[in-house]
């Protein structure tokens, strides 16, 4: 059984709406949070949630579990995924989680998983957890697990003032004075403290997607639906996701620009400072715009790896690099952080911007048109075992682009993605590759 996704461990909450190997139950968080505590074992660990009618419930029942088995749990209320990187190096917690879907629909829900060093759990944790909840399931056989509160601290206030002061000591003051942002908070985990944040630096704000009902998180708003924000009027659009961890930006003529794009951005002005080191890191699905300009025009090596920023930070970690990220827009600022955080990434962002004097749109990298497509699947067969994939993937090659098809680590798609210079010629084998699926996978 897997239990771990690109980002965590994701599972359904509202039952026969999406399929999943994982429902949520309460049983369930306990399992995880007891193969948990065999991991990480006894110490001081910080959980922060976003604002699903189901998360706080979770946290309880995490936390409860945890502290039953000795684990210290400081409870920090809704904050983004990020915070609790900021929160473990400031306090030296011995780890920390979040209870977050990130951009997920409303009926999902999940955790991730941090270790003392502020970085996402790696691979071999993951496994040890793994396979400590399948040993313990073998066990139980169904059996209710222990609760208790001895350990559970409420954390909310310090958590929230730490991490703002964190942010607001990094930028100088009153730097967004005069700047009209519009904050789109996708009705997740930084609808409070990203306005605070931004208001700090004196912005004039208009603020969407800060009313959360607990249903309505990432629905109509934020990063995986940006269009209420950029029909705003504003001089910056600055869109998250559910969990905070990502941000897109848009600009006042209406213009996206994604991770790539800022990175590209923020690459060219972190080498003119002298404080880029060795290099950038991206996914497998980085815009090949991105690789030609930081590779051929800032002369330094473009690293890929798999999608996922836990990936890209291990990777960073490996080159000594200090920025990596990917289109979603992760984007991992490690010598401020070493996992992604969207609002720290905004902020830089806008910094460069203004200081410079320039449009946005002219200060980042033009992409090369990538289409797009995805199919909905009831099981992940190996696509080795699919000729028409490398056949097709080949001519893509032969005609100068590329196509990328790989299965969601958090949802149960499969996700396609063409590129070239040519719109029609990605659109064309885009829609060739889909079909395709569509009579295999149906």
């Amino acid at each position: 059984m897997n239990l771990f996704g690109t980002d965590g461990i994701r599972f359904v909450v509202e039952g026969g709406k999406v399929n999943s190997d994982l429902l949520y139950s309460p049983f369930l968080i306990s399992r995880i949070a007891y193969a948990t505590s065999s991991v990480f074992g006894k110490g001081k660990y910080v959980l922060v949630w976003d604002t699903r009618s189901s998360s706080s419930h979770i946290s309880y029942i995490f936390s409860s579990t945890l502290s039953s088995f000795g684990l210290k749990t400081f409870l920090s209320g809704v904050l983004p995924t990020p915070a609790v990187s900021s929160l473990i190096l400031l306090f030296g917690f011995d780890g920390g989680f979040s209870v977050s879907a990130s951009h997920n629909p409303p009926e999902f829900n999940g955790i991730k998983f941090f270790l003392k060093d502020g970085m996402k759990a790696d691979e071999l944790t993951e496994r040890k957890i793994e396979d400590e909840f399948i040993k313990e399931s073998e066990h139980t056989n169904g059996l209710s697990m222990k609760v208790s509160i001895d350990g559970v601290e409420n954390f909310e206030s310090i958590a929230f003032s730490s991490y703002v002061s964190f942010i607001q000591r990094i930028f100088p003051k009153n730097f967004l004075r005069g700047i009209k942002l519009v904050v789109d908070c996708s009705n997740g985990a930084t609808y409070k403290v990203a306005p605070h944040i931004f208001s700090l630096f004196s912005a004039e704000l208009d603020v969407v997607g800060d009313k959360p009902d607990g249903k309505n998180i990432n629905v109509d708003v934020g990063s995986e639906n940006p269009q209420k924000a950029l029909s705003r009027s504003g001089d910056f659009k600055i869109i998250f996701d559910g969990d905070g961890d990502r941000v897109i930006i848009g600009d006042s003529y209406g213009n996206l620009y994604d991770g790539d794009h800022i990175i590209s951005l923020l690459a060219k002005f972190m080498k003119d400072e002298g404080k880029l080191r060795n290099g950038v890191v991206g996914t497998i699905l980085s815009n090949k715009a991105l690789e030609d300009f930081v590779s051929k025009d800032l002369k330094l090596k473009f690293e890929r790896v798999q999608v996922g920023d836990r990936n890209i930070a291990y990777k960073m970690k490996e080159i000594n690099s200090n920025l990596g990220g990917e289109e979603s827009g992760h984007i991992i600022l490690s010598d401020v952080l070493p996992t992604g955080d969207g609002i720290i990434a905004a902020l830089q962002t806008l910094f460069y911007v203004l200081r410079s004097g320039k449009e946005l749109k002219d200060l980042v990298i033009s992409k090369y048109y990538q289409a797009k497509g995805k199919v909905n699947v009831s099981k992940k067969e190996s696509l080795d075992s699919f000729e028409f994939l490398k056949k097709i993937s080949e001519e893509v090659e032969r005609l100068g682009g590329r196509a990328i098809v790989r299965y969601s680590g958090t949802e149960p798609v499969l996700r396609i993605m063409v590129e070239h210079p040519d719109k029609e010629v990605a659109e064309k084998y885009k829609d060739i590759l889909v079909d395709e699926f569509h009579s295999v996978l149906k």
